[in-house]
């Protein structure tokens, strides 16, 4: 109770409105979640740094499995879908696809970036291209997903890293010629203009807030962006024409996030957090 009313109080001196729990419920217990996406089945996947096993949650039974092992990774972090149920997973220094049209489910290395520092955060740009975030250099990977290339296609002081990991850019995420992306431990979210082809920037790297924790995040039904804050213990909605984060959901350690894809789901977020994964309501 201490720690949740401390959160609060900690997100309502950031300016950030409050709103009552009643809209989160846990779907599984998983230790560690750090990265969640959602298949077109409705199956939600999750990731975990400490392990090489993709989960499979059933949000309407409220179970858990392990899909598949990633072969040659020791611990999962950013994921996205670059084609219909095929995904890239970040696993260390590499970048794996997981084929779910196979049976059963594949993956396979597609490159390793060997002067990564500390890969994290993964956005689709296109169906052969994914964008990959590196924490520990402050830069962005664009990796073409069918030869292996990459190149750095974005860098900027507002991805550089600090704290005592150090620890830089986190999430990221593509939509309609703009990169968004949360700079972890320097408490910020920011966009950026990019080439549709090459991801490089075509406009100012701009700050839209720089006073709450901002890990992963995702795009709503309703062309919102929300974020998972981490240490602020919530999920925020944000709208790209003001900027302004405004709580939406309370859930502790919230890592990331991803919409459900049904009829029956598609106004909830479920985030991934360090005790499992929960679905966040909002009102559309």
């Amino acid at each position: 109770m201490l720690l949740l009313l401390a959160s609060l109080l900690a997100a309502s001196a950031n300016g950030v409105a409050l709103v009552a729990r009643q809209n989160v419920n846990q779907v599984v217990r998983l230790s560690s979640v750090e990265n969640v996406a959602v298949r077109s089945t409705g199956e939600i996947l999750a990731t975990n740094m400490n392990s090489a096993n993709l989960y499979s949650i059933d949000p309407v039974a409220k179970t858990s499995a392990t899909a598949l092992t990633v072969s040659g990774a020791r611990g999962l972090s950013g994921i996205g879908e670059y084609a219909p149920d095929v995904f890239a997973v970040i696993g260390g220094k590499a970048v794996y696809s997981v084929d779910f049209t196979a049976s059963p489910p594949a993956s396979s290395a597609i490159a390793t970036i060997a002067e990564a520092s500390n890969l994290n955060g993964l956005a689709v740009l296109s169906n052969s291209t994914v964008l990959v975030a590196d924490a520990g250099r402050g830069l962005v990977y664009r990796l073409d997903v069918g030869t292996g290339e990459y190149a750095v296609a974005l860098q900027d002081a507002t991805m550089a890293p600090s704290g005592g990991i150090p620890f830089g850019i986190d999430g990221i995420k593509y939509r309609d010629g703009v990169v968004w992306y949360t700079n972890i431990f320097k408490n910020s979210f920011h966009r950026v203009a990019v080439d549709p082809h090459t991801a490089e920037a075509v406009g100012p790297y701009e700050t839209l807030w720089t006073n709450l924790m901002g890990d992963d995040l995702c795009f709503g039904p309703d062309g919102l962006i929300y974020v998972a804050t981490n240490a602020g213990n919530s999920l925020v909605e944000v709208d790209p024409a003001v900027g302004t984060p405004r709580t939406v959901g309370s859930v502790t350690g919230s890592t990331s996030c991803a919409f459900g894809r049904t009829d029956a789901d598609a106004n909830v977020a479920y985030v991934g957090a360090g005790q499992g994964v929960y679905a966040v309501t909002v009102q559309v």
